[in-house]
């Protein structure tokens, strides 16, 4: 048995935190204890492997231990930090708003491609901010836009307020709390991150989704109730020549094409792939 020092140093808390998620069926235990132990020592994930001899208080061992039940649990482990990456920037992160995800980096890139494209675009709508993810992502990339960042829940709203204020763009993105495009002014440019999660989807979800707020993920039975609806809208909002990008679940895609091109029978559509090859942005151009 390790002396009781070595028992409290970050290799051996590393090694017996990986195994008990390992045990609770974690797939990527490992990854997961670095950040839970990371955490609760305030450090870099690279620090634990330069300095494997540091030791954990008392404290910080039964917080670890905390944390650690809570991700055997499935509690995402950016509900666990408090905060989350996307697009290079920090976010803080609570079980008001859905967990940002790597594929919506795509709807971040084809956003500042369309606003590069058109220089005297200034108006953006955000519609299901959630966090803030993608409204900080794009106003950080394109100086010139005005964001209005719409949510139908407040308590996203306040996650979205205290990010877009911890990045300093209080004067560029202003968060509004309505349904969709209700009172919406005009805009160059519409984003959509909206919940597209079906029925069916529902019904087998991961362990993990059920930490995630439902109003965030719910879509209707076909997943399509809330992009159909703001499709419906969106005409009435868009200025001419402008723009509409739509995340949603790759086998969508083709339904969300034949909705824009019901609204615009003349527009160009098209499907953009995410990094895992899979059809998850539909770019509107009117």
């Amino acid at each position: 048995m390790a002396p009781a020092a070595d028992r409290d140093s970050v290799k051996l808390q590393l090694a017996s935190t990986r195994a008990a998620l390992a045990k609770a069926g974690i797939s990527y235990a490992w990854l997961d204890a670095e950040i839970l132990v990371a955490h609760v020592l305030h450090v870099s994930r690279e620090r634990l492997h330069s300095h494997p001899e540091q030791r954990l208080t008392q404290p910080q061992r039964r917080r670890l231990r905390r944390l650690a039940g809570r991700r055997a649990a499935r509690v995402p482990v950016p509900y666990l930090t408090g905060e989350r990456e996307f697009y290079g920037h920090m976010l803080a992160v609570n079980p008001a708003v859905l967990i940002p995800r790597p594929e919506s980096e795509l709807l971040v890139e084809l956003a500042i491609d369309w606003l590069n494209a058109h220089p005297a675009a200034r108006r953006v709508i955000d519609l299901g901010t959630g966090s803030g993810a993608v409204a900080i992502a794009v106003a950080k990339a394109a100086l010139q836009v005005r964001i209005a960042a719409r949510d139908v829940s407040a308590r996203a709203l306040r996650v979205a307020a205290e990010n877009i204020a911890r990045h300093r763009l209080r004067r560029r993105i202003v968060t509004v709390q309505a349904d969709l495009l209700r009172g919406a002014g005009p805009a160059d440019l519409i984003l959509a991150n909206l919940p597209y999660i079906s029925g069916k989807q529902r019904r087998v979800r991961p362990r993990e989704l059920k930490y995630e707020p439902a109003l965030a993920l719910d879509g209707g039975e076909d997943g399509l109730d809330l992009i159909r609806a703001a499709l419906a809208q969106a005409p009435a909002v868009l200025a001419p020549g402008g723009g509409v990008l739509i995340e949603c679940d790759p086998a969508q895609a083709r339904r969300v094409v034949r909705l824009a091109q019901r609204q615009w029978p003349s527009a160009a559509v098209s499907v953009h792939k995410d990094l895992a090859g899979r059809d998850r942005v539909v770019r509107i151009q009117t």
